[in-house]
Protein backbone atom coordinates (compact mmCIF):
# COMPACT_ATOMS: atom_id res chain seq x y z
CA UNK A 1 0.00 0.00 0.00
CA UNK A 2 1.22 3.23 -0.52
CA UNK A 3 2.00 6.18 2.04
CA UNK A 4 -0.82 8.89 2.39
CA UNK A 5 0.57 12.19 1.24
CA UNK A 6 2.22 14.77 2.68
CA UNK A 7 1.43 17.70 0.25
CA UNK A 8 -1.68 18.84 0.55
CA UNK A 9 -3.61 20.13 -3.28
CA UNK A 10 -6.49 22.00 -3.70
CA UNK A 11 -7.94 22.74 -7.09
CA UNK A 12 -11.09 24.42 -9.40
CA UNK A 13 -12.95 23.21 -12.06
CA UNK A 14 -12.70 24.99 -15.42
CA UNK A 15 -14.33 24.73 -18.75
CA UNK A 16 -13.48 21.00 -20.41
CA UNK A 17 -10.73 20.91 -17.43
CA UNK A 18 -9.14 20.80 -13.86
CA UNK A 19 -6.92 23.29 -12.01
CA UNK A 20 -4.59 21.47 -9.20
CA UNK A 21 -2.45 23.92 -7.26
CA UNK A 22 -0.13 22.99 -4.39
CA UNK A 23 2.70 24.94 -2.30
CA UNK A 24 4.71 25.84 -5.32
CA UNK A 25 2.38 26.41 -8.10
CA UNK A 26 -0.68 25.70 -9.84
CA UNK A 27 -1.23 23.41 -12.87
CA UNK A 28 -3.71 22.99 -15.42
CA UNK A 29 -4.95 20.58 -17.44
CA UNK A 30 -7.56 21.26 -20.52
CA UNK A 31 -9.50 18.51 -22.91
CA UNK A 32 -9.18 20.25 -26.77
CA UNK A 33 -12.36 20.05 -29.03
CA UNK A 34 -9.62 17.46 -31.01
CA UNK A 35 -9.73 15.24 -27.43
CA UNK A 36 -5.66 16.32 -26.78
CA UNK A 37 -5.26 17.31 -22.76
CA UNK A 38 -3.00 20.27 -23.10
CA UNK A 39 -1.31 21.10 -20.18
CA UNK A 40 0.00 24.29 -18.86
CA UNK A 41 1.51 26.14 -15.63
CA UNK A 42 -0.06 29.17 -14.19
CA UNK A 43 2.42 31.03 -11.78
CA UNK A 44 0.84 32.35 -8.18
CA UNK A 45 0.26 36.35 -8.02
CA UNK A 46 1.89 38.34 -5.95
CA UNK A 47 -0.28 38.36 -3.23
CA UNK A 48 0.71 34.47 -2.51
CA UNK A 49 3.83 35.63 0.10
CA UNK A 50 4.71 32.24 2.16
CA UNK A 51 5.69 34.32 4.87
CA UNK A 52 2.65 36.54 4.96
CA UNK A 53 -0.01 32.99 4.67
CA UNK A 54 1.24 31.90 8.31
CA UNK A 55 -0.44 34.80 9.96
CA UNK A 56 -4.06 33.38 11.03
CA UNK A 57 -6.75 35.77 9.54
CA UNK A 58 -4.37 37.82 6.94
CA UNK A 59 -3.68 34.47 5.26
CA UNK A 60 -7.34 34.31 4.32
CA UNK A 61 -7.66 37.15 2.59
CA UNK A 62 -4.68 36.48 0.66
CA UNK A 63 -5.11 33.19 0.10
CA UNK A 64 -9.02 34.24 -1.43
CA UNK A 65 -6.85 37.39 -3.51
CA UNK A 66 -4.38 34.95 -5.41
CA UNK A 67 -6.97 31.85 -5.65
CA UNK A 68 -9.20 35.22 -7.86
CA UNK A 69 -5.93 35.94 -9.50
CA UNK A 70 -5.16 32.69 -10.38
CA UNK A 71 -7.91 31.18 -11.11
CA UNK A 72 -9.58 33.81 -13.37
CA UNK A 73 -6.38 33.01 -15.21
CA UNK A 74 -6.64 29.68 -15.49
CA UNK A 75 -10.72 30.28 -16.63
CA UNK A 76 -10.05 32.13 -19.46
CA UNK A 77 -7.34 29.93 -20.42
CA UNK A 78 -9.57 27.23 -20.26
CA UNK A 79 -12.32 28.87 -22.14
CA UNK A 80 -9.77 29.38 -25.67
CA UNK A 81 -8.47 26.28 -25.67
CA UNK A 82 -11.88 24.34 -25.12
CA UNK A 83 -13.16 26.67 -28.10
CA UNK A 84 -10.13 25.07 -30.12
CA UNK A 85 -8.42 28.85 -30.38
CA UNK A 86 -5.02 30.36 -29.91
CA UNK A 87 -4.29 31.55 -26.47
CA UNK A 88 -3.11 35.19 -25.90
CA UNK A 89 -1.05 36.28 -23.38
CA UNK A 90 -2.28 39.81 -23.78
CA UNK A 91 -5.95 39.14 -22.82
CA UNK A 92 -4.73 37.68 -19.73
CA UNK A 93 -2.63 40.75 -18.64
CA UNK A 94 -2.23 42.52 -15.54
CA UNK A 95 -4.73 45.21 -16.19
CA UNK A 96 -7.21 43.26 -18.27
CA UNK A 97 -7.43 40.70 -15.43
CA UNK A 98 -7.78 43.43 -12.64
CA UNK A 99 -10.81 44.84 -14.51
CA UNK A 100 -12.41 41.34 -14.98
CA UNK A 101 -11.74 40.36 -11.30
CA UNK A 102 -13.18 43.93 -9.76
CA UNK A 103 -16.34 43.59 -12.24
CA UNK A 104 -16.78 39.81 -10.70
CA UNK A 105 -15.96 40.95 -7.19
CA UNK A 106 -18.67 44.17 -7.45
CA UNK A 107 -21.23 42.47 -9.02
CA UNK A 108 -20.79 39.59 -6.06
CA UNK A 109 -20.64 41.57 -3.12
CA UNK A 110 -23.91 43.66 -4.51
CA UNK A 111 -26.02 40.72 -5.24
CA UNK A 112 -25.22 38.68 -2.04
CA UNK A 113 -24.21 41.24 0.79
CA UNK A 114 -25.65 44.42 -0.15
CA UNK A 115 -29.08 43.27 -1.89
CA UNK A 116 -29.87 40.87 1.32
CA UNK A 117 -28.91 43.28 3.89
CA UNK A 118 -31.41 46.19 2.29
CA UNK A 119 -33.94 43.49 1.76
CA UNK A 120 -33.34 42.49 6.15
CA UNK A 121 -34.38 46.52 6.90
CA UNK A 122 -37.97 45.78 5.84
CA UNK A 123 -38.21 42.98 8.86
CA UNK A 124 -37.62 46.25 11.67
CA UNK A 125 -40.78 47.15 10.25
CA UNK A 126 -42.75 44.42 11.05
CA UNK A 127 -40.90 44.25 14.47
CA UNK A 128 -37.86 41.88 14.40
CA UNK A 129 -35.07 42.56 16.40
CA UNK A 130 -31.64 43.36 15.90
CA UNK A 131 -30.51 39.95 16.44
CA UNK A 132 -33.71 38.21 14.02
CA UNK A 133 -33.21 41.13 11.07
CA UNK A 134 -29.10 39.69 11.21
CA UNK A 135 -30.30 35.61 11.03
CA UNK A 136 -33.26 37.10 8.72
CA UNK A 137 -30.16 38.76 6.30
CA UNK A 138 -27.71 35.49 6.66
CA UNK A 139 -31.19 33.40 5.24
CA UNK A 140 -31.62 35.34 2.51
CA UNK A 141 -27.74 35.81 1.63
CA UNK A 142 -28.06 31.38 1.65
CA UNK A 143 -31.18 31.40 -0.15
CA UNK A 144 -29.45 33.64 -3.00
CA UNK A 145 -26.14 31.88 -2.97
CA UNK A 146 -28.32 28.66 -3.08
CA UNK A 147 -30.25 29.73 -5.90
CA UNK A 148 -27.46 31.17 -7.37
CA UNK A 149 -25.75 27.89 -8.27
CA UNK A 150 -28.60 25.77 -8.82
CA UNK A 151 -30.10 28.06 -11.48
CA UNK A 152 -26.47 28.13 -13.21
CA UNK A 153 -26.78 24.43 -12.76
CA UNK A 154 -29.12 24.18 -14.66
CA UNK A 155 -27.11 25.30 -18.41
CA UNK A 156 -25.35 22.11 -20.22
CA UNK A 157 -22.05 23.23 -19.88
CA UNK A 158 -22.15 24.73 -16.35
CA UNK A 159 -23.11 20.76 -16.01
CA UNK A 160 -20.14 20.03 -17.05
CA UNK A 161 -17.90 21.94 -15.04
CA UNK A 162 -19.73 20.67 -12.15
CA UNK A 163 -18.43 17.23 -13.79
CA UNK A 164 -15.07 18.68 -13.75
CA UNK A 165 -15.41 19.73 -10.08
CA UNK A 166 -16.42 16.37 -9.54
CA UNK A 167 -13.28 14.56 -11.08
CA UNK A 168 -11.15 17.12 -9.15
CA UNK A 169 -11.96 16.30 -5.85
CA UNK A 170 -11.79 12.38 -6.71
CA UNK A 171 -8.57 13.11 -8.18
CA UNK A 172 -7.07 14.74 -4.80
CA UNK A 173 -8.96 12.49 -2.21
CA UNK A 174 -7.08 9.44 -4.08
CA UNK A 175 -3.98 11.29 -3.81
CA UNK A 176 -4.28 12.20 -0.15
CA UNK A 177 -4.94 8.50 0.35
CA UNK A 178 -1.99 7.22 -0.85
CA UNK A 179 -3.21 5.55 -4.27
CA UNK A 180 -1.96 5.45 -7.67
CA UNK A 181 -4.28 7.70 -9.68
CA UNK A 182 -6.55 5.56 -11.89
CA UNK A 183 -9.62 6.01 -13.32
CA UNK A 184 -10.77 2.74 -11.05
CA UNK A 185 -8.95 4.15 -8.12
CA UNK A 186 -10.62 7.55 -7.97
CA UNK A 187 -13.57 6.24 -8.49
CA UNK A 188 -13.53 4.48 -5.31
CA UNK A 189 -14.06 8.14 -3.72
CA UNK A 190 -16.75 10.79 -3.48
CA UNK A 191 -17.45 13.61 -5.58
CA UNK A 192 -17.31 15.38 -2.33
CA UNK A 193 -14.51 17.61 -0.42
CA UNK A 194 -14.54 18.97 2.76
CA UNK A 195 -11.88 22.06 1.87
CA UNK A 196 -13.89 22.87 -1.46
CA UNK A 197 -14.35 26.15 -1.84
CA UNK A 198 -18.16 25.99 -1.79
CA UNK A 199 -17.79 24.78 1.57
CA UNK A 200 -15.94 28.19 2.14
CA UNK A 201 -18.39 30.32 0.71
CA UNK A 202 -21.52 28.54 3.24
CA UNK A 203 -19.10 29.33 6.11
CA UNK A 204 -18.96 33.11 5.20
CA UNK A 205 -22.67 33.35 5.17
CA UNK A 206 -22.66 31.97 8.64
CA UNK A 207 -19.89 34.04 9.86
CA UNK A 208 -21.43 36.89 8.27
CA UNK A 209 -24.60 36.79 10.51
CA UNK A 210 -22.63 37.31 13.19
CA UNK A 211 -20.13 39.89 12.39
CA UNK A 212 -22.53 42.15 10.91
CA UNK A 213 -25.05 41.52 14.08
CA UNK A 214 -22.41 43.72 15.79
CA UNK A 215 -22.37 46.70 13.37
CA UNK A 216 -25.11 49.90 13.46
CA UNK A 217 -28.77 49.69 10.68
CA UNK A 218 -29.39 53.05 11.14
CA UNK A 219 -27.44 54.99 9.05
CA UNK A 220 -28.28 53.37 5.88
CA UNK A 221 -25.00 54.72 4.07
CA UNK A 222 -22.80 53.08 6.93
CA UNK A 223 -24.63 49.78 7.02
CA UNK A 224 -24.46 49.39 3.40
CA UNK A 225 -20.50 50.98 3.23
CA UNK A 226 -19.89 47.90 6.55
CA UNK A 227 -21.37 44.98 4.43
CA UNK A 228 -18.73 46.28 1.87
CA UNK A 229 -15.12 46.72 4.18
CA UNK A 230 -16.05 43.83 6.16
CA UNK A 231 -15.98 41.50 3.48
CA UNK A 232 -12.26 40.47 3.20
CA UNK A 233 -12.32 40.35 7.57
CA UNK A 234 -15.53 37.71 7.15
CA UNK A 235 -13.31 35.75 4.85
CA UNK A 236 -10.34 35.87 6.70
CA UNK A 237 -12.57 34.27 9.43
CA UNK A 238 -14.29 31.99 7.82
CA UNK A 239 -10.78 30.64 5.97
CA UNK A 240 -9.42 30.15 9.87
CA UNK A 241 -12.91 28.23 10.83
CA UNK A 242 -12.55 25.99 7.07
CA UNK A 243 -8.98 25.10 8.02
CA UNK A 244 -9.43 24.43 11.43
CA UNK A 245 -12.84 22.19 10.47
CA UNK A 246 -10.54 20.05 8.06
CA UNK A 247 -7.61 19.60 10.63
CA UNK A 248 -9.25 18.74 13.86
CA UNK A 249 -9.77 15.52 15.74
CA UNK A 250 -12.85 16.10 16.96
CA UNK A 251 -15.79 14.62 14.80
CA UNK A 252 -18.34 17.54 16.17
CA UNK A 253 -16.22 20.29 14.76
CA UNK A 254 -15.59 18.32 11.57
CA UNK A 255 -19.56 17.36 11.06
CA UNK A 256 -20.39 21.56 12.09
CA UNK A 257 -17.89 23.10 9.75
CA UNK A 258 -17.57 20.96 7.23
CA UNK A 259 -21.02 19.37 7.07
CA UNK A 260 -23.23 21.77 5.46
CA UNK A 261 -20.76 22.48 2.96
CA UNK A 262 -20.89 19.20 2.03
CA UNK A 263 -24.24 19.15 1.67
CA UNK A 264 -24.09 21.98 -0.90
CA UNK A 265 -21.65 20.38 -3.19
CA UNK A 266 -24.75 17.80 -3.82
CA UNK A 267 -25.36 20.55 -6.02
CA UNK A 268 -22.21 21.91 -7.26
CA UNK A 269 -20.63 18.41 -8.18
CA UNK A 270 -21.65 15.97 -10.57
CA UNK A 271 -20.87 12.21 -11.23
CA UNK A 272 -17.34 12.50 -14.15
CA UNK A 273 -17.22 10.26 -16.75
CA UNK A 274 -14.11 8.54 -17.86
CA UNK A 275 -12.65 11.52 -19.93
CA UNK A 276 -13.52 14.13 -17.56
CA UNK A 277 -11.77 11.87 -15.08
CA UNK A 278 -8.31 11.15 -17.54
CA UNK A 279 -7.98 14.78 -17.40
CA UNK A 280 -7.98 15.31 -13.63
CA UNK A 281 -5.58 12.57 -13.00
CA UNK A 282 -3.36 14.24 -15.48
CA UNK A 283 -3.90 17.54 -14.02
CA UNK A 284 -3.18 16.12 -10.67
CA UNK A 285 0.37 14.39 -12.13
CA UNK A 286 1.22 17.15 -13.41
CA UNK A 287 0.93 18.96 -10.18
CA UNK A 288 3.05 16.34 -8.50
CA UNK A 289 5.56 16.75 -11.04
CA UNK A 290 6.21 20.26 -10.43
CA UNK A 291 5.45 20.51 -7.08
CA UNK A 292 7.61 17.42 -5.25
CA UNK A 293 10.44 17.27 -7.69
Amino acid sequence: MSEKAQNTYGGQALIEGVMIRGKKTAVLSVRSPEGEIIRKEVKFSRFYNPSLLKIPLIRGILNLIDSLVVGTKALNYSAVIAEGKDYDEKSNSGFNLGILILISLTLAIGLFFVTPALISQLFEKIGFNKIMISISEGILRLILVISYIYVIGLSKDIKRVFQYHGAEHMAVWAHEDGKELTKASISNYTKEHPRCGTSFILIVVMVSVIVFMFFPRENIILFIISRIILVPVIAGISYELLKFGSKSKFKIFKTLLNGPGILIQKITTREPDDDQMDVAIDSMNFAIELNEN
